[in-house]
């Protein structure tokens, strides 16, 4: 495993246990709608990752339909 590999995943891991301590807490930091936010980025992510091999791109798509869904 190369450096930048070990980099990447240690970035996610944390980027990961930072949103689980902020959903676990219920603090009012993260409101409902930015709950939802990053889940459908999250799933965005993984669904990119399957399907184009770029988490960033399926993470973009997952967030922007989020964005346009909750438009009133």
């Amino acid at each position: 495993m190369t450096k930048t590999t070990k980099i990447w995943l240690i970035s996610i891991l944390a980027l990961l246990a930072t949103g689980i301590i902020l959903s676990g807490c219920q603090t009012t930091y993260i409101t409902d709608e930015g709950k939802r936010l990053l889940g459908n980025t999250a799933i965005g992510c993984v669904a990119g990752e399957i399907l184009f091999g770029e988490c960033e791109k399926g993470a973009a798509v997952g967030a922007g339909a989020t964005i346009i869904s909750d438009q009133k």
